[in-house]
């Protein structure tokens, strides 16, 4: 018999998850609008708050949740509409990176709850696993910036020489890397840069890995049951 977690899991997450990902897909593969100037920088900040609102409501299945959703969720939208008027500050980089990292290990933390809850396959079951997988290459971005902030120089990009990386490449090597697609064009040149992609790209097999078995388990014991 499931518990009042659970259930209130399941609750929160049915029926509003597909709304999450669509959000999620258009943010994370979106985000080259945002070198188009303020105006659609700030346009592009407001699409992510959007999709971090959705999130918190995602959270509802405990108080505690909501609450730590909605605390950095605050602080990202604060500091990410002062860099968007002056992306010169680097602070404000900083604390995005800093609110972003807990609010997304949150978000994928209860949408994994979800998963191992389930018992059998339905939609919200599929687009949780696909939001699981694009949320953690989305977590793996902040890490990267941070490790590029103390670090200096850890990345080199040969498509763009000379020139100080932003979070927007951030976002297209996080993919290329949870993906193990590797196209040579962006690099980890750091001993801490590396191991930090090397942990992704084994993240990124060993969630897929996982995922199949669960479904698979999923289909097996629904199948059973008939």
């Amino acid at each position: 018999m499931r518990n009042q977690r659970d259930i209130a899991i399941e609750h929160a997450v049915k029926g509003k998850i597909i709304y999450l990902l669509a959000l999620i897909v258009l943010v994370q593969f979106g985000y080259p609008v945002s070198t188009y100037g303020t105006p659609a920088l700030i346009l592009y900040e407001l699409l992510y708050v959007s999709m971090i609102s959705v999130g918190v409501i995602l959270g509802r299945d405990s108080l505690r949740h909501m609450l730590f959703l909605g605390f950095t969720g605050f602080i990202f939208l604060v500091a990410s509409m002062l860099y968007a008027f002056n992306p010169a500050v680097i602070w404000t980089v900083l604390i995005t990176y800093l609110s972003l990292i807990p609010y997304l290990g949150m978000l994928i933390w209860v949408l994994g709850r979800f998963l191992l809850i389930a018992k059998t396959i339905t939609l919200d079951v599929i687009y949780s696993a696909v939001a699981i997988y694009l949320l953690l290459g989305a977590l793996f971005v902040p890490l990267y910036g941070m490790l590029n902030m103390f670090i200096p120089d850890s990345f080199r990009d040969s498509s763009f020489p000379g020139i100080t990386i932003q979070w927007q490449q951030f976002i297209y090597f996080s993919y290329t890397t949870l993906t193990s697609t590797g196209y040579g064009d962006f690099l980890p040149v750091s001993t801490w840069a590396r191991s930090l992609a090397n942990f992704e790209m084994i993240t990124g097999i060993m969630f897929i890995t996982i995922i199949m078995a669960r479904l698979v388990s999923l289909y097996s014991t629904e199948k059973e049951t008939k």
